[in-house]
């Protein structure tokens, strides 16, 4: 028997069409126009032999009779079909894999005859929950995560223009962290009704394809249409988490960034880090490199720096020729406090953000082509200006002394929690005496003033103080004014 008359998932690429390929069809979902509702296709997941997987896609145009030939779990041996590259700017891939296929008219699907290699019943992208932070702001892909569903919410419903909104709610933890979850909708009604047949307090969950986003600040997974809830399936992830569930505490990685202290770091402090970190400081920017430059063309899909060569945009890993590539801030910047200065390059992300502008927008407002190298006015607007930057320490800052630092995450000053005002917290507590005053005296309307506790007194010890009933009836006498004489002009 020929075990290698398959291609495998790995090979395939889209130098021909020629593929014959031998996979499980993990799962599939419809493929629906977001603005017209329209139903366009099927997405299917596919795993081979080597727990490789990729997405595949099969158009309701061309194939809708190979549908009715498809279940989930199944083995089936595909040929015939093409293979496409990511072009680079898609979001919410469900496979990080940088190929997909595609099935046409003349793609050939025949159940497998178990004479091939086993397939597992399941192979996912799992990921560490103490990395949902920095996933959170990476909207290319979905993810898988494994964990335990504790703190199950009632589902919420709303009603907004006539459409009802469903929302289900519960945490999901590894025994050590725990993230935030919020289905919705259909998922959420078939999520809560499942979770109602189990034992609540021994629910193991696999959320495939989940899409990573913000609520509030904090990291929180929540559905799209690729997303499947495996409940208590036969994984090994679930054998290893049950048996490490009672070794660690559990923390909460849905925190915000306000919830969590971070030290800021002084310039010299940074100069003297020994390993590669992520570090905060308080900064001063004295200095825009005008002469660097302030921008840079990327490729699509390797996100590296591209030149250009003979007016021609080329990337030197993979072979693609770019006519109009894409562009990106790298701003050069002097950064300086009380101990030090250093180069910090801003990235194009966070320039953006506090621009709101892009390169491109830059270059559309230029009246001559001469002038887009020219160094923009509004990129001085960081000049004097204070902020908390969260920077990336490198090898080259620890083993060759460099001084220069990639800033991963800028804040304007205020924006840190833990910077500190006195005068903030002054102000605090007088607004907090000003209502306990107003307590006091609603308490003591019927007493004299507690003129023990005045602050014009002497600062000496007193003991016993009483107030003193205060009778308005009581006859008090009235001294006479003494007059006081006016010197003549």
């Amino acid at each position: 028997m020929e075990l290698n008359k398959y291609d495998t998932i790995k090979n395939l690429n889209g130098s021909t069409y020629n593929w014959q390929t031998r996979v499980r069809l993990q799962y599939t979902w419809k493929g629906i126009n977001r603005q017209t509702q329209e139903y366009y296709g099927i997405n299917m997941i596919f795993i081979d032999d080597s727990n490789s997987r990729i997405h595949g896609f099969a158009s309701k145009k061309y194939c809708e009779e190979l549908f009715e030939k498809l279940v989930e779990g199944q083995i089936y041996c595909f040929s015939n079909f093409k293979v496409k590259k990511y072009v680079g700017d898609e979001i919410f891939r469900p496979v990080r894999n940088e190929h997909h296929i595609y099935f046409t008219p003349h793609t050939k699907i025949e159940k497998d005859a178990n004479d091939g290699l086993q397939i597992d019943d399941y192979a996912f992208d799992l990921f560490y929950m103490e990395e949902i932070e920095k996933l959170a702001d990476d909207n290319r892909f979905l993810i898988d995560m494994v964990g335990k569903v504790e703190n199950i919410e009632e589902t919420i419903r709303t009603n907004k223009n006539n459409r009802e909104t469903i929302r289900l709610k519960f945490d999901l933890s590894d025994g050590r962290f725990r993230v935030k979850v919020t289905f919705f909708d259909s998922l959420a009604i078939e999520t809560e009704e499942a979770f109602k047949k189990l034992d609540v307090a021994n629910i193991f969950v696999i959320i495939s394809c989940a899409k990573v986003g913000r609520f509030e600040g904090a990291p929180n997974l929540t559905n799209y249409p690729a997303t499947r809830v495996f409940i208590n399936p036969n994984h090994y992830s679930l054998v290893e988490l049950k048996e490490k569930w009672d070794k660690h505490p559990t923390l909460d990685v849905s925190k915000t960034d306000e919830d969590i202290p971070q030290k800021l770091l002084t310039v010299k402090e940074i100069r003297n880090q020994k390993n590669q970190t992520v570090v905060n400081c308080q900064v001063t920017v004295k200095k825009v490199d005008e002469k660097q430059n302030w921008y840079y063309a990327q490729c699509i899909d390797c996100e590296i720096e591209i030149i250009r060569d003979k007016g021609i945009y080329s990337c030197t890993k993979c072979p693609r020729i770019f006519p109009y590539p894409e562009k990106r801030f790298r701003l050069c910047t002097i950064c300086s406090d009380e101990t030090g200065s250093m180069v910090v390059i801003f990235p194009d992300s966070e320039v953006t953000r506090f621009i709101d502008k892009t390169v491109v927008d830059i270059h559309s407002e230029c009246l001559k082509e001469e002038d887009e190298e020219n160094f923009p006015k509004i990129l001085r607007t960081f000049v004097n200006q204070k902020y908390t930057i969260k920077l990336q320490i490198t090898e080259d800052n620890i083993n060759k002394g460099s001084t220069v630092y990639e800033a991963k995450e800028i804040m304007e000053s205020h924006d840190i929690t833990d910077s500190f005002d006195p005068q903030e917290e002054n102000e605090m507590e007088i607004r907090d005496q000003s209502q306990l005053k107003d307590l006091e005296e609603e308490d003591t309307k019927n007493e004299t003033p507690q003129t023990g506790n005045s602050s014009n007194m002497k600062k000496r010890e007193r003991t016993n103080v009483q107030p003193i009933l205060y009778d308005g009836n009581e006859d008090v006498e009235v001294k006479a004014l003494k007059t006081i004489k006016k010197e003549k002009k």
